[in-house]
């Protein structure tokens, strides 16, 4: 039987940790305040749909075209049948 060592995280402190401060040079580079939240899409994402719509429009017109070009083959193939049958 093997044993099972449990450790266990050190209690934890009642008091709060003390406050620290930020760097001058860290905060130099920070500008604004709230973050707003967005009421509109991201022009990038938007585009990106966009981008995404067209290409499953393609992908639809060929497949229809593809469709297409298979019944009309198979016709032939039908008329072709049935007139070697007539003779």
């Amino acid at each position: 039987m093997s044993q099972r060592v449990l450790r266990h995280a050190p209690p934890a402190s009642s008091e709060p940790r003390a406050l620290e401060t930020i760097d001058l040079c860290a905060l130099a580079g920070i500008t604004g305040g709230r973050i707003v939240p967005r009421t509109t899409l991201d022009p990038v994402l938007l585009q990106g749909l966009e981008q995404l719509s067209q290409a499953i429009a393609s992908v639809g017109q060929n497949l229809a075209a593809a469709k297409q070009g298979a019944s009309q083959q198979m016709m032939q193939i039908m008329q072709q049948m049935m007139q070697s049958r007539g003779r």
